[in-house]
């Protein structure tokens, strides 16, 4: 498994954003490996977002970036957004809360 973490500082609309990355999701959501995704935002910074996307292999996220059906689509966030800062993680450790019985 693979997540993508990508940052996103919006200097445009947060509409046209939300309707762009709403696309560019749902194109993905096609693509070979792809597992799941979800966009949050900050509540100390309202212009700064956070998309995680889970996907069955590294290789599977790249070759959906570097398809042209992905590259049209993100070349609408040019003046939207900064430049974005994504990169893909391993799962190292993971913990959830233990429940009192």
């Amino acid at each position: 498994m693979a997540t993508l973490i990508n940052e996103l500082k919006v200097i445009g609309d947060v509409e046209d954003f939300e309707r762009i990355t709403a696309g560019i999701t749902e194109y993905m959501q096609q693509q070979p490996g792809y597992v799941s995704h979800r966009m949050l935002r900050s509540l100390r910074r309202p212009g700064v977002f956070v998309e995680i996307a889970e996907w069955e292999k590294p290789e599977d996220h790249v070759r959906a970036v570097q398809s042209e059906g992905f590259r049209s689509r993100v070349q609408q966030l040019a003046g939207v957004i900064e430049k974005p800062t994504p990169d893909l993680y391993e799962l190292i450790h993971e913990s959830t809360a233990a429940h009192a019985a």
